[in-house]
């Protein structure tokens, strides 16, 4: 019996000595064939953007109008973006207490939305217009960007920055608006796209009153910024055009800063706020309204520029920069991804070239506060293999703001049918999601379509998955421009 009882007690030890063996066997099986690997997770969604879905649901739209009948039209988009409160500016001394681009010659001539939720086409068309002057006059197209931005929603429904920048991005427009005036009632005339917007810098949320270096940079190198802010009748002083708001959130609207007043009364508001300063922003109301169609924003406004990222526009390009794009992201980014709590991952397309051309340059998001991207192209590319056939480039180059970016090289030889990949690692800097995706997002781009074989993502470089096998119809945005 004693032997018995022995021989039982061995075999399970024996048993348990097996089982971690194996269990080790296949814990170091799957370190070395890359199978053990980090959860790609996307970024958490805008509390703001769930309540806008669940309320479109419910049948309530939203704040479209003021009480005076002025016209709104701010969405919000789908990620959340509040970490980009944490960057610090680099402060500059050398700033003027006053500075407006009225008076250097950098505006083009104030426009009215009239009753359509398009304040978002208008921010966006009056800063690009800002970037192009006093060299160029330009007029472009709201009425094509409201009717052809590829979001869900009708022309007249709103819109948000993000989705402007996709339009531009894939070279949807601008269009000129003397061949496709506004009055979001007309259909569209024929017309040729007149640049290709190639950057966006964003500009993160003001984190106080006195945090407003980045724009005031922002707008006298590059010109007019959009940006957002809640707008309520109650909180406008007619009498100075003088606006401050300091609790109420109804009435999301797009705008434009165009410069500042740093000595501008604390006592022209209706509710005195802590203290004096306003910036100078264009409205899309028309020249009746406001100061000449102009009107300022107390510094101390707790929304203003405050709740989401600003955009400008460095010059966009002649349309002869490039003569071809390769893209899978229509819609731009909707949804960023990422490895938490690694600020580090790599994305990858592949695509097959419709001609003998020169690949000359490729773009993408890049939405940390410091941004450390290395860029590797790939030609004769196997299917499914992003890393496979010869490496042709390898580039490092660093961005010092969120934005949307071009970046050139040496020209590569690339031969119709054959396959090649871009590569980008991205390091960003305070932010956990590198990947900028676009993917469906329930209201806002359900009809986003993708297949396999042609984005890819990677925690190390060395490990590659086809990212519709952890998202559906999704792509990372990566463009390539060939000449």
């Amino acid at each position: 019996m004693q032997n018995q009882f022995k021989n039982l007690t061995n075999l399970i030890c024996l048993m348990i000595l097996l089982f971690f063996c194996l269990a080790s066997v296949l814990f170091l099986s799957n370190v070395i064939l890359g199978e053990d690997h980090p959860d790609l997770v996307r970024a958490p969604f805008s509390k703001t953007f769930l309540k806008y879905v669940e309320d479109k649901k419910a049948g309530e739209i939203g704040m479209l109008y003021t009480a005076s009948g002025h016209s709104l039209g701010l969405t919000p988009h789908p990620f959340d973006i509040s970490y980009t409160n944490l960057i610090t500016p680099d402060f500059k001394a050398s700033l003027p207490a006053n500075y407006n681009l009225r008076n250097e010659n950098k505006l083009t001539p104030i426009r009215n939305q009239g009753q359509c939720g398009s304040c978002w086409a208008f921010a966006t068309m009056g800063a690009l217009e800002s970037s192009f002057k006093p060299l160029q006059e330009r007029d472009f197209s709201e009425q094509h960007l409201i009717r052809n931005h590829g979001f869900q929603g009708d022309p007249c429904e709103g819109g948000n920055f993000y989705q402007a920048i996709a339009y531009l991005a894939r070279w949807a427009g601008p269009m000129d608006e003397s061949d496709i005036p506004y009055t979001y009632t007309s259909y569209d005339a024929r017309s040729e796209v007149q640049k290709h917007v190639q950057n966006v810098i964003f500009i993160p949320p003001r984190s106080g009153p006195k945090n407003n270096v980045l724009i005031k940079e922002a707008v006298m190198e590059y010109g007019a910024v959009s940006t957002s802010l809640f707008f309520d009748d109650s909180c406008y002083n007619p009498a100075h055009f003088a606006y401050y708001n300091k609790e109420i959130k109804e009435g999301p609207h797009a705008v434009a800063i165009v410069g500042w007043r740093d000595g501008f009364s604390k006592n022209r508001f209706l509710d005195i706020p802590p203290g004096n300063g306003a910036f100078i922003v264009r409205n899309s109301w028309g020249e009746n309204w406001g100061e000449a169609g102009y009107f300022y924003v107390s510094y101390y406004d707790s929304y203003f520029a405050s709740r989401d990222l600003s955009a400008v526009f460095r010059k966009a390009e002649p349309k002869v920069n490039y003569s071809d794009k390769y893209q899978y992201d229509f819609k731009g980014m909707t949804m960023p991804v990422g490895y938490p709590p690694s600020m580090v991952a790599w994305m990858a397309n592949i695509f097959e070239a419709r001609s003998d051309s020169n690949l000359k340059a490729v773009s993408f998001y890049a939405m940390g506060s410091t941004n450390r991207a290395t860029i590797y192209v790939y030609t004769n590319v196997e299917t499914g293999k992003p890393i496979s056939g010869t490496l042709f480039l390898k580039k490092t180059i660093y961005f010092y703001s969120p934005g949307y970016y071009t970046v050139r090289f040496k020209q590569i030889p690339i031969k119709q049918y054959e396959k090649f990949s871009v590569v980008v690692r991205l390091n960003t800097g305070g932010w956990e999601y590198p990947i900028p995706t676009e993917m469906p997002i329930e209201d806002y781009t359900e009809n986003v379509k993708a297949g396999r074989g042609q984005s890819f993502i990677s925690y190390d470089g060395k490990h590659w998955s086809d990212i519709v096998k952890h998202f559906k119809n999704t792509n990372v945005c990566l463009k390539a421009f060939t000449k």
